[in-house]
């Protein structure tokens, strides 16, 4: 069973802690909260009835560590951009914005390594291995030319669905659909793409 955040909170104040009982929750793909009482994929259990302790933030990396980061990466992208006759500084545009260069990346919806690539979608373009960022960099690179031949090139369109799915972006009548977190990925990247943002 699902829960609103209200019902949760409503619970954690007024019921006695159950001995044993978890609760799970992590966020979706669009960053609403999914609260269960049964394990839901990539949630985490906590004890509502505690106070929560929330681990140290990590650092934002700074202009310094991102220009060492895209050295370190620069020609295995400029390498997959041509393979997949992509501009590669639209791949650095997406990698800054999705990992940060970290080839270790994991989102809290599932997506892996340097360009944040969901195993189904890697598996679709012949990823088995999603940490490997040559491998990870393909399976992206080949899912965004085959978002850009779907919608015509349209760039606002092509980052909409590489952040919430090209099946989001048609129900919405192939606009960018009305999910704060891919409107405000669209503006981020075309900015960096377009080197307006630092």
């Amino acid at each position: 069973m699902r829960w609103t955040v209200g019902v949760v909170v409503a619970l954690a104040a007024t019921a006695p802690p159950a001995s044993g009982s978890q609760v799970f929750a992590t966020l979706d793909r669009n960053g609403q909260l999914q609260v269960s009482d049964a394990p839901l994929v990539g949630a985490k259990a906590f004890d509502p009835h505690r106070t929560y302790v929330p681990a140290s933030v990590p650092r934002a990396p700074t202009q310094a560590s991102r220009a060492k980061a895209a050295s370190r990466w620069g020609p295995l992208i400029d390498q997959v951009a041509a393979e997949h006759g992509m501009d590669a500084r639209l791949l650095h545009a997406i990698v800054t914005v999705e990992s940060a260069y970290d080839p270790q990346a994991r989102s809290h919806a599932g997506a892996l390594g340097l360009m944040q690539v969901i195993p189904a979608t890697g598996k679709r373009f012949g990823a088995n291995d999603l940490f490997d960022p040559l491998q990870n960099l393909r399976a992206g690179t080949a899912y965004l030319a085959w978002l850009k031949r779907r919608f015509g090139g349209d760039l606002t369109l092509m980052l909409a669905a590489y952040n919430a799915g090209e099946g989001a972006v048609q129900r919405h009548g192939n606009r960018v659909p009305p999910f704060n977190e891919t409107r405000q990925y669209v503006r981020k990247v075309t900015a960096l793409y377009h080197g307006r943002l630092n």
